[in-house]
């Protein structure tokens, strides 16, 4: 394997804002789509033609009949409820429309690489990074947006994001448009160092789960985790607690509601192994908590798509901006500081464990099982790389013998007809074993 160029080096004197998501945020975002001259590239794993979506998509078809190249990308199973009747209204108004890893048999042994950075890219010069999909997301019955966060980003930084989005479009589409070399961008007198990481196991980049790590480890007064979905690996765990008890004050900010509640459940399951040495926990109620974000001793912060669990660790494209610069993380920090003061609820250790009854550590440890057999499952399924081919029927047998066994584990479950826990065990380690022949393949290949 060759050794790739460090993608994204940091650069000096970025500008950056930082922004929540709700009115604020879309009006920021719709304008950069009206200032576009040349180009815009727009990639999301969610897009949904509502209140938000559909203003979106008018301005993009608006940009492409005024002449600008309009590449919007999105994820075949995030944006699974764009019909192809909306999409072809993309490609009537001269939007180049691509989905991310669509489903298809041959590609089975990939279906669970997915694309999960958001990014707006305006003229290879202006770009919004987070973790905010294109679309209304509230409580029912609420009015206040979801929490979630992105920043706007101008400067030097922009010239390999540029060069990353147009080869992520290539790519997916197939296109035969050469990619063009950027080396303009806008220039910034007092700004900020600014560093992108991305993840995507299938090419070798880990950035994101390397800097989260040596961040950590690093640390000397304050770790703060804004994270929707927390299910991290162990190693990481072990490293926030070992933060905590070397006296770094670490805080976890987690969802009380969530579009998926069984991560919920599946975190809970977590708590006590925190709350037992001394990581303070936050549970935000004011709606559903989607921000992904971080920030270590009032001198770096992270924001972007990245979650603490095994699909962003190994499985998706995922993207973060990291900013190092003292003025604003404090100010994040402050910003952060208020979130808890007036949206959260801090877990008692005592209370939540008086509450741990029996019956309800089953239950979350019943959810905790099935998403981690679920979550090798499906990276089992996208390390299968196009080298090594004559091992492909194998890979492929262990993959169908997972589904196979896995339904067996669900039936079992439902119905009392067969045990399902050997079944999900079976499956388990048939997944497993190819994640460790993946492993194996690519540290020889490095």
């Amino acid at each position: 394997m060759k050794i790739k160029r460090a993608l994204f080096p940091i650069t000096k004197n970025n500008h950056i804002e930082f922004f929540e998501d709700g009115d604020h945020y879309y009006e920021k975002y719709l304008s950069c789509i009206r200032s576009a001259t040349t180009s815009i590239h727009l990639q999301t794993y969610i897009f949904e033609i509502d209140r938000i979506g559909t203003k979106v998509r008018d301005e993009l078809i608006l940009a492409a009949k005024r002449g600008v190249e309009v590449c919007v990308l999105v994820d075949s199973i995030g944006s699974r409820n764009l019909t192809p009747e909306a999409e072809q209204i993309f490609r009537d108004g001269g939007v180049k429309f691509c989905r991310f890893n669509g489903i298809q048999f041959k590609w089975l042994y990939r279906w669970g690489r997915r694309l999960h950075h958001k990014i707006l890219l305006i003229d290879y010069k202006e770009a919004i990074v987070g973790g905010i999909n294109v679309l209304y997301a509230c409580i029912p019955g609420s009015t206040i947006p979801q929490l979630d966060f992105a920043v706007y980003l101008k400067g030097p930084e922009t010239v390999d994001l540029a060069h990353y989005c147009q080869h992520i479009f290539k790519k997916a589409s197939k296109s035969e448009t050469p990619i063009k070399k950027i080396t303009d961008y806008i220039s910034v007198s007092h700004g900020y160092d600014v560093g992108i990481s991305v993840n995507d196991w299938i090419h070798g980049r880990s950035k994101i789960t390397k800097q989260y790590a040596r961040m950590t480890f690093e640390a000397q007064e304050s770790i703060t985790i804004i994270n929707s979905y927390f299910f991290p690996r162990k190693k990481f765990m072990k490293q926030l607690t070992e933060a905590a008890a070397r006296g770094v004050r670490v805080r976890l900010i987690l969802p009380r509601y969530s579009d998926w509640p069984s991560y919920i459940m599946a975190s809970e399951y977590l708590y006590e192994y925190f709350l037992k040495r001394g990581v303070e926990i936050y549970l935000w109620n004011k709606s559903v908590l989607h921000g992904k974000l971080a920030t270590i001793d009032q001198s770096w912060s992270t924001i972007g798509s990245f979650n603490l669990n095994y699909t962003s660790y190994q499985q998706n494209l995922e993207m973060n901006v990291d900013i190092y610069s003292k003025e604003f993380t404090m100010d994040l920090n402050k910003q952060i500081d208020d979130y808890i003061a007036d949206g959260c609820v801090k877990i008692d250790p005592e209370i939540f464990k008086e509450r741990y009854t029996f019956r309800v550590r089953l239950s979350r440890l019943f959810f905790y099982l099935i998403l981690a057999i679920i979550a090798n499952f499906s990276i089992g399924l996208s390390f299968q790389e196009d080298h090594n081919k004559e091992h492909r029927f194998y890979h492929i047998l262990r993959i169908i013998g997972s589904i196979f066994f896995f339904i067996l584990g669900l039936l079992g479950a439902l119905l009392p007809i067969i045990p399902g826990f050997p079944f999900f065990v079976i499956s388990f380690l048939l997944v497993y074993k190819q994640i460790l022949l993946n492993r194996k393949t690519a540290d020889q290949q490095m």
